[in-house]
């Protein structure tokens, strides 16, 4: 058996069957650069009209048939022995890299999948490039799996003005990445993955190494995607502003396969100049991406299920359909497939959404998460209504079958601002060690708040109890309401209103009145016209009361929330 280079002997464990014995420290350096962590490299005979040559194999040195291989333009497929050959054009190409076939996973170092190698740094002989061999461990349960999707960490230094009005981001993220970890570590008997969609910095390059630190934590392997705010603000064009985190994670368009399904990711916003920095942004695919998503696509059948991981939503969002370069071009191309899931972050607010029947794009099905810390000018525990948290979804036979809320349930930061925000409708206080416990019982925060229900009766200028459903979509069942002593009423869409969670709206109205810094800020909104999707009335005929909120989710599990006022 070949020596594996992984950091968590736990994860070679899940997912290699390797032993305890076979594990040594990787060796320093950035992952996938050029260092010899995949295993020493047989020069191999280059055919006429190539210049690059490479191999995958497995753990006991088969060449592995069928993986495809990129250098981010052009793909091709390894032969039945494992060998790929290549015409590149090193002027600009910087990787190479493959789609990982379904049951086998690449080499993990530091919380990385490694699944790439910098051309700049592999060896010549007469001529032609000779890539370090790819090295795939196989996975103990390829078709079962559980993935954790995060979204838009942001960190700022501590020392930024909007980074000192609530809480500090640093320590947002520090909550986060802890929670990850004992939620990982209570998984045991599969495989587990994250992708973060995004935003893993803001604007702050240095800031990279404090997200790497997190990560190396987790105990499990993480794929990122570039967010419009992890390109440097400094740089000259789009190509140049993402070469920041082109260094930590490798390229930023890429794929890879997990049982039946092809996880493509997706860098779809275009950097362009705004006031002499480069923070602004076009939707959709360069000529370049559509290219290779189209070469990649072409080795995946169309029986396979889609998963695009892109940092903005690649279909509708919130305010209406997405408009994108390429848009109708990956839209016919995607929609072509068994099944199609499009992740994404960016606007900070959760919104799931399937086509209906009839729609060009039916059955295609949007996922998009809010901030994982918090609101993002104060990192406060709500963004958009959504506590701080992620989603946590199940493969199953090679599918998605579920996915979940998970609330964070950890707040070890200090609060930094003046005063304090109401937090009367919010569920939940912290205790002396940072740990949210419920209001109603002392229990901790957990998986079972899906759902806020509150009754702000005359707040509105109305008389009803209102749930915000974290993850509703059309494929949930219609919440009731039932007071108690009453019978069940079905609650109804609230349409348009100014409030989307109204404990989103009151903490909002109090920074921006009390903070002179957001008082003056013109895109800092006390009320939030957010997602109706989401939210949800009941007429309350009664000053004060009580009663539960249920809902079915489109799994089957029943959540429910009490209220009294």
């Amino acid at each position: 058996m070949r020596t594996i280079y992984l950091l968590f002997p736990a994860l070679c464990l899940a997912f290699a069957g390797c032993h305890p014995a076979d594990i040594v420290n990787p060796v320093p350096g950035p992952p996938g650069q050029g260092d010899d962590i995949d295993g020493p490299q047989t020069e191999i005979p280059v055919p006429d009209g190539m210049n690059l040559a490479g191999t995958v194999v497995d753990i006991d040195g088969n060449g592995i048939s069928g993986v495809v291989v990129t250098d981010g333009r052009q793909c091709t497929e390894t032969r039945p022995d494992g060998t790929y050959f290549m015409k590149v054009d090193p002027e600009v190409c910087r990787f190479i890299h493959i789609s990982t076939p379904s049951g086998y996973m690449p080499v993990v170092r530091n919380g990385l999948p490694v699944f790439y190698k910098l051309l700049s740094r592999q060896r010549k002989v007469n001529g032609a490039y000779q890539v370090e061999e790819f090295l795939l461990s196989p996975v103990q349960d390829p078709g079962r799996a559980t993935v954790f999707f995060t979204a838009d960490p942001q960190p700022r230094a501590s020392g930024a003005g909007y980074d000192n009005i609530g809480y500090h981001s640093l320590d947002c993220c520090e909550d986060l990445y802890r929670d990850l970890q004992e939620t990982k570590a209570g998984i045991t008997d599969r495989p587990v993955f994250g992708i973060c969609l995004g935003d893993v910095v803001h604007e702050n390059m240095s800031l990279f190494s404090n997200y790497l630190s997190g990560l190396e934590r987790l105990g499990y392997p993480t794929y990122n995607v570039l967010g419009n705010h992890d390109n440097n603000p400094s740089a000259a064009d789009d190509e140049a502003a993402a070469r920041d985190f082109e260094s930590h994670f490798g390229p930023r368009n890429y794929s890879f396969n997990y049982g039946n399904i092809h996880f493509v990711v997706l860098d779809n916003l275009i950097m362009k100049d705004n006031s002499g920095r480069l923070t602004g942004y076009d939707q959709g695919l360069t000529d370049e991406l559509w290219a290779w998503l189209q070469a990649d696509l072409s080795h995946v059948p169309k029986t396979k299920t889609i998963a695009t991981c892109s940092h903005s939503p690649m279909f509708k969002t919130l305010n209406g359909e997405r408009s994108a370069r390429h848009k109708d071009d990956y839209a016919a191309l995607l929609t072509g497939y068994a099944k199609v899931h499009a992740w994404a972050g960016h606007t900070h607010a959760t919104h799931n959404y399937v086509y209906p029947a009839g729609h060009k794009y039916e059955g295609l099905e949007v996922h998009t998460l809010a901030r994982s810390t918090g609101e993002l000018w104060t990192n406060e525990y709500l963004a958009s209504g959504t506590p701080r948290g992620y989603t946590i979804a199940e493969i199953e036979n090679g599918e998605f079958a579920s996915w979940r809320f998970h609330p964070v349930k950890y707040q070890r930061g200090k609060y930094v601002g003046s005063g304090t925000p109401p937090y009367d409708l919010r569920d939940w206080d912290y205790d002396a060690s940072g740990v949210a416990r419920m209001k109603a019982g002392g229990g901790v925060l957990d998986e079972s708040y899906q759902m806020h229900v509150y009754a702000p009766v005359g707040t509105y200028g109305d008389s009803k109890v209102y749930a915000n459903i974290f993850l509703w979509d059309s494929q949930w069942g219609t919440p009731e309401f039932t007071p108690d002593g009453g019978t069940p009423v079905p609650m109804t869409h609230v349409e348009s209103s100014s409030r989307y969670d109204f404990a989103d709206t009151a903490f909002k109205t109090f920074y921006k009145t009390s903070s002179e810094r957001l008082s003056a800020d013109s895109g800092y909104k006390a009320t939030t016209t957010a997602n109706p999707n989401t939210l949800f009335s009941a007429p309350c005929s009664a000053l004060s009361g009580a009663g539960t909120v249920r809902v079915t989710d489109r799994f089957g599990n029943v959540y429910s929330g009490r209220i009294s006022w």
